[in-house]
């Protein structure tokens, strides 16, 4: 009878208690092992002969950025494997270039790095060494002397956005045998148009598409004699005053509202 009361005694040795302390033990030793393994796939990954990025593919038409500016700005960017590459370090660093409008940047499994760029297009010229693209982003290039046809534009940079959108309407109601070649906007939000044929056209600052289609009836009523006219101001109210460029000749003209045909009033002088 007390060889087996001992025996018992034995079996119960090993306590609920003694059990929590060994999964918890097991569970310790498990995240550790998953942190150091973590660590080293970490470190191994930061080594560039471990799944290194091949090659590079650039997309894009570049007709003002240099090729080999793009590669020796991605070669000092790239570093770490494929997975690690910091793909946002390459984008910002390309994106400073004064010609980059975008830039998307890729991995493609397993090797590869797909760079998109997309460059500005240039939309007119944005006072005396700046350039305002199609998407209304002001910039500056190396050189302006290649762009000296691209329309002129005076005007607060804080105006960019609506410039462009007021340029966009102006382009579309004008003659294309005249087109904008300067364009003002003054603090008073005022536009000034000087066409290509010379003719400045003021236009204010209110109802200024409803006063350049005043404007554009007389200068269809001139047509294939623009020449003759120096000043267009239509800055009154249904009709607009002319001024040619005779010294000191002058003419007011109206249009008429119903039928839209063109009077003229009084001329000082012979057009």
């Amino acid at each position: 009878m007390t060889a087996k009361k001992k025996t018992n005694n034995k079996k119960q040795g090993v306590t609920r208690g003694d059990v929590l302390w060994m999964r918890s033990g097991g569970a310790l030793l498990l995240v550790a092992v998953i942190v150091v393994a973590a660590y080293w796939i970490h470190q191994k990954m930061q080594d560039p002969s471990l799944m290194p990025v091949k090659s590079v593919v650039l997309d894009g038409s570049f007709e003002h950025v240099e090729r080999s500016e793009l590669e020796s700005i991605i070669s000092r960017a790239m570093s770490g494997g494929f997975f690690l590459l910091d793909v946002s370090q390459i984008q910002s660093a390309l994106k400073e270039l004064q010609w980059v409008s975008a830039v998307t940047v890729r991995r493609v499994w397993p090797d590869v790095l797909v760079i998109k760029i997309e460059e500005h297009v240039p939309f007119a010229r944005w006072g005396g060494n700046r350039l305002i693209s199609e998407q209304g982003e002001l910039f500056s290039p190396h050189a302006m002397e290649q762009f000296s046809s691209l329309p002129q534009i005076d005007a607060e940079a804080q105006f960019a956005a609506d410039v462009m959108q007021q340029s966009r309407q102006f382009r579309k109601l004008l003659p294309g045998d005249d087109a904008v070649a300067r364009l003002r906007r003054n603090a008073r939000s005022g536009w000034t148009l000087w066409l290509t044929s010379g003719v400045r056209i003021e236009l204010g600052n209110s109802k200024v598409m409803e006063r350049l289609a005043r404007a554009r009836l007389l200068l269809d009523h001139f047509s294939g004699q623009t020449a003759i006219l120096d000043v267009i101001d239509a800055r009154y109210s249904g009709g607009v005053a002319v001024r040619t460029r005779q010294q000191g000749s002058k003419a007011n003209e109206k249009t008429n509202e119903k039928t839209n045909e063109l009077k003229i009033e009084s001329i000082e002088s012979q057009v």
